[in-house]
C-alpha cells in the first residue's frame, strides 16, 4: 500500500534527482552534440552522459547492496505476479480508479524499470561511443551510434508515463511525489 509515510532514504533521493537531472539534461543537449563535430556541444552531451551513467551505476549497485525495499530482489519487474498485478492496475485505470500498490510493485513498478534500463542502455552506449575511435572501428562505431539512437527515441516515452503517473497520483489526491522530494524528516 503506496502511503506518504513509505519514504525513501536520502540515497535513493540523491540517486533518483541524479538519474532525472542528469538523464533529462543529457537528452536536451544530444542535438547540440551531433552538430558540434566534439566542439562544446558534444564535451557538454558527453560529460552529462558519463554523470548519467555514474548514477545508474550506483543505482544498480543499491539495487544489490542496498536497502531492502530498493533491492531488485524485493522488485521481480519480470515475474509472473509483476506483470498479473500490471494487467489488474490497467483494468483499474480504464475504470478511472487508482491502484494502490508498493513503491515498485504493478504498473508503476514496471514503468520505473523501463526507465531505469533505459537509462542504463543511454549511459552504456554513450560510453561506448566516447571510448570507441570512430577512425579506427568505424562499423562498431555505427553499430552503437544506432544503438543509442534507439534509446533516444524511448526517453520521451518514459517521462510521458512517469510524469504522467506523478501529475495523475497528484490529481487524485494522492502525491506521491512528497515520498521522494519530501527532505525533512
Amino acid at each position: 500500500m503506496n502511503t506518504i509515510n513509505d519514504r525513501y532514504s536520502l540515497p535513493a533521493k540523491l540517486i533518483h534527482m541524479g538519474l532525472a537531472v542528469f538523464g533529462i539534461l543529457a537528452y536536451l543537449t544530444a542535438e547540440t552534440a551531433e552538430h558540434s563535430d566534439g566542439g562544446i556541444g558534444y564535451l557538454l552531451h558527453t560529460y552529462l552522459g558519463l554523470t548519467l551513467m555514474a548514477f545508474v551505476l550506483l543505482r544498480i549497485v543499491g539495487g544489490y547492496t542496498g536497502l531492502t525495499k530498493m533491492r531488485f530482489s524485493s522488485w521481480p519487474p519480470f515475474s509472473r505476479s509483476q506483470w498479473s498485478e500490471s494487467i489488474d492496475d490497467i483494468k483499474s485505470l480504464i475504470k478511472f480508479t487508482m491502484p494502490e500498490r508498493g513503491m515498485h510493485e504493478g504498473l508503476a513498478g514496471l514503468v520505473q524499470a523501463f526507465g531505469l534500463i533505459i537509462f542504463a542502455w543511454m549511459g552504456a552506449t554513450g560510453t561506448a561511443l566516447y571510448f570507441i575511435n570512430e577512425s579506427t572501428n568505424g562499423t562498431l562505431y555505427e553499430i552503437f551510434e544506432e544503438a543509442h539512437e534507439i534509446g533516444e527515441s524511448l526517453i520521451p516515452m518514459f517521462l510521458v508515463l512517469h510524469v504522467g503517473a506523478v501529475i495523475t497520483h497528484s490529481l487524485t489526491g494522492k502525491p506521491n511525489w512528497k515520498r521522494i522530494w519530501h527532505f525533512k524528516n
